[in-house]
């Protein structure tokens, strides 16, 4: 019962992490590629992590584990993450996280048939709560839309990244089982630096997508976002894999909209609407029901 609250909990922090790394980010992406974002934050966040199993100690890893969170890595945050930014860049990010909310839909039936997972009637509902009240939040805030150009490859995008992020969870849920978090997301993030690399040098890009960073403002948000999605992103993401089911991780893990209404209330001074407010409401209904579980 206990490791469950904690991985529900380690959830929601992962969510709010990426809340607000999404705000940061978006200004880096007016002058960086997806690649360059990913490469940057990745090779920065290995040094964190690095610096942290040092201190905290490095268990004993099978070959298996490291293939299997490898490839979640390759998945989830090379080209999962190089996906997710361009339908950023296409669709803005309000309908890029609507359709985001794909994710948890595939990951839960993937588990089901892959992992053998059957999550409570009260799991079911709360997931589809706190969907439904994310959809909420978000729905007014899209209804601008991106030009009609950059609609399709935008939807494209975005589904084939929830895709690669809904087996990426599943691999890593696999992966972690027998090592400690804050290993299984160096793993992660070692095999995506490693991927995203090799892609650069064979395309000769690397010097590109690497290139604005010669800018110190860049490297500063990067650095300091690096510092919060590592740690608050991933690391609590892999921690909540470790102690609760994959399709609850996930659905808690998509949160991230909700802690974006006060980020964005506090940092841009926008107004929180009644159909926010309300789709709030219903979001954390869902959240309470699964945590009640």
């Amino acid at each position: 019962m206990f490791s469950g609250t904690i991985g529900c909990i380690a959830a929601l922090g992962s969510a709010a992490a990426w809340a607000f790394c999404s705000i940061l980010f978006r200004k880096v992406g007016e002058d960086v590629s997806p690649a360059g974002i990913m490469l940057a934050n990745s090779g920065i966040g290995i040094i964190y992590l690095g610096i942290a199993l040092l201190l905290a100690g490095i268990g004993p890893v099978d070959t298996r584990t490291v293939l299997t969170l490898g490839l979640s890595g390759l998945l989830g945050l090379s080209l999962g993450g190089i996906l997710f930014f361009r339908a950023l860049m296409c669709l803005g990010p309000k309908l890029t996280v609507i359709m985001g909310l794909s994710c948890p839909i595939m990951t839960i039936a993937l588990a089901v048939v892959l992992l053998h997972e059957r999550p409570s009637p009260e799991t079911w509902l709360g997931a589809g709560l706190t969907l439904a009240g994310i959809t909420l939040v978000l729905w007014k805030r899209s209804s601008s839309g991106p030009r009609k150009e950059r609609m399709f490859p935008g939807l494209v995008y975005a589904a084939l990244s929830a895709l690669c992020t809904a087996v990426s969870m599943i691999l890593a849920k696999v992966g972690v089982a027998d090592i400690s978090p804050l290993q299984a997301a160096f793993i992660r993030q070692l095999w995506a630096v490693l991927g995203l690399a090799l892609w650069g040098c064979a395309t000769s890009r690397i010097k590109d997508w690497l290139a604005p960073f010669r800018e110190p403002r860049l490297v500063k948000l990067v650095v300091f976002g690096s510092f919060v999605a590592m740690f608050g992103g991933f690391w609590l993401s892999m921690m909540s894999l470790k102690y609760v089911d994959v399709s609850v991780s996930t659905t808690l893990c998509m949160t991230e909209p909700l802690f974006i209404l006060p980020f964005t209330a506090l940092l841009l001074k926008e107004q929180i609407t009644w159909r926010e407010t309300a789709g709030a409401l219903i979001a954390f209904s869902g959240v309470a029901l699964i945590f009640l579980r």
